[in-house]
């Protein structure tokens, strides 16, 4: 797998580099501007596998010592560290910025960002099956789907969500668990259906 990671990592070098200044960029707005950053990073996977549609990637692999189960979870981690780095960078910058300004760096902001981190995984447990069921342009149709859908809901329900972080730290912590444990299921289960999916493609 680590020969596959490699391969993507040179295909969207260049995107990596926009990545990563865009983080910086986002992140000195604020948590809240960062979060797209992290939002971003989940699409990492999908231009990787754009350039394997294009260049036949999945005819040459079939000829490799590669097992179809390392194909799939190879687009999954790769996901998985671009929204970790996302993630560190992200934290990193409004420590700086906290220390910069001599203000505190409150724990619901590290609340915040890990609600984000679970938004974008699951973004990608959702986007990736279609992606290896009905190819990328599809895929990213059901992908920027579920980004209006996670806008729309977040207008709507943006009040209640907001009322969770005026809870005693405790409270919300337990549910910012309760999301953890759910977002790590979802993967699971979209892990295994991209692995049914790419078998029979």
């Amino acid at each position: 797998m680590k020969a596959l990671l490699l391969k993507d990592s040179y295909t969207i070098a260049r995107q990596m580099k926009i990545f990563l200044i865009l983080i910086l960029f986002l992140a000195c707005y604020g948590s809240s501007m960062s979060g797209f950053a992290i939002i971003y990073a989940s699409m990492l996977p999908i231009t990787a596998l754009a350039y394997d549609e294009r260049s036949k990637w999945n005819t040459l692999a079939a000829m490799m010592p590669y097992s179809q189960t390392s194909i799939v979870m190879s687009k999954y981690v790769l996901g998985y560290i671009s929204i970790g780095i996302a993630a560190i960078i992200s934290c990193l910058a409004q420590i700086a910025i906290s220390l910069y300004k001599h203000t505190n760096f409150e724990v619901e902001g590290i609340l915040a960002i890990v609600a984000v981190i679970c938004i974008a995984l699951l973004l990608l447990a959702f986007t990736l099956p279609f992606m290896f069921r009905f190819g990328v342009e599809k895929g990213r149709i059901a992908f920027f789907t579920l980004i209006a859908a996670t806008g729309l809901g977040s207008m709507v329900f943006g009040k209640r969500l907001a009322a969770l972080f005026e809870f005693e730290v405790a409270n919300t912590a337990f549910i910012g668990i309760i999301l953890v444990v759910i977002t790590i299921i979802i993967n699971i289960v979209s892990i295994i259906v991209s692995e049914k999916i790419y078998k029979i493609n």
